[in-house]
């Protein structure tokens, strides 16, 4: 048995019964008391678990407040359906994914394995990489070399760029490269897909110009993969049915929303921080008449001209 799947038990235990025996723990894996005491140290000075024992009880409890992982076996299922899904729809169902697979369930309690093939997980949107490209960053990445690369956007329009590969990054679904760009001195974000052609440049030696903390600022910096150091916070309302949809989801990590009054009826405000508003514009537009940008300004300007944009096509179709 692993340690993650013993760990898990003890933490339960404490948690449904206010601490847990030595002797339960060694009748529940066959493990010697030397071993439960190992893991009990590694869950006070690794974990930093406030356990410690009561002698009155006779048993190992928690001194504080303490989460070790909540619904920690909810959270393994719904690990292991996302790690099936993506390996299935790859074609990747074989012994080594079985034995992948099998390693997340170690972290389950028993009674709750049966349940791995009962949790599917579906993405509508997966844009596979192609692999050779995928090849050719990560060994970028792995010398410190720079590369130049053939690029068209999403107008069509081809572009050369000498770039220094620094983050791969899957978003809904997408997979995107966020590289140092040498022309235009900053940051920039392309997605795999539209790369034409990708060499790595030997002896060409990539710059320290981030540190890690500055690049996973810029990468969740705002909504959206448009990423930047300079955000706009935007505010939108929700009505009807997308009030349930959007009570639901969170957006950004500093996304916050509240429940107000508009005109005697419940709405949903939300707020969170964009990089870029023409991403956070599509989405809104998805709701359609259940939901309207607040602020700023500016974005509520772009989303009218959005909405009058749209009105003027279907008149002149006519």
């Amino acid at each position: 048995m692993s340690q993650i799947e013993r760990i898990v038990f003890i933490n339960r235990t404490i948690e449904e019964d206010g601490g847990v025996r030595t002797a339960r723990i060694m009748s529940e894996f066959s493990l010697s008391r030397r071993q439960v005491l190992r893991d009990i140290d590694f869950m006070r000075d690794q974990l930093k678990a406030p356990i410690a024992y009561d002698p009155e009880k006779r048993w190992y409890g928690y001194t504080e407040s303490f989460t070790l992982f909540s619904n920690s076996n909810e959270r393994m299922l719904v690990l292991n359906a996302i790690f099936r899904s993506l390996a299935q729809s790859q074609g990747l169902m074989g012994t080594l994914t079985e034995m992948i697979s099998e390693g997340i369930d170690s972290g389950l309690e028993k009674s709750y394995r049966s349940l791995s093939d009962k949790i599917v997980f579906i993405t509508p949107v997966q844009d596979w990489p192609d692999y050779e490209v995928f090849n050719r960053i990560c060994a970028a990445m792995k010398s410190g070399e720079r590369m130049t690369m053939h690029y068209k956007n999403a107008a069509g329009q081809l572009s050369k760029r000498h770039i220094e590969p620094l983050r791969l990054i899957n978003y809904s679904g997408r997979w995107y490269l966020v590289s140092y760009d040498l022309q235009h001195k900053e940051l920039r974000t392309f997605h795999l897909s539209r790369i034409i052609e990708l060499a790595q440049i030997a002896g060409d030696r990539m710059k320290q110009r981030y540190s890690d903390a500055e690049l996973d600022a810029f990468i969740h910096s705002g909504y959206g993969i448009f990423m930047g150091k300079e955000v706009t916070y935007v505010t939108f309302r929700a009505y009807g049915w997308a009030i349930h949809t959007l009570a639901t989801q969170t957006w950004h990590a500093q996304q916050k929303q509240r429940i107000i009054k508009e005109a005697g009826e419940d709405v949903l405000e939300v707020t969170l921080p964009v990089a870029n508003l023409h991403e956070i514009l599509s989405a809104l537009l998805f709701f359609g008449a259940q939901a309207r940008p607040i602020d700023p300004p500016e974005f509520v300007a772009l989303y009218e001209q959005a909405v009058e944009a749209m009105h003027n096509r279907i008149k002149s179709s006519y």
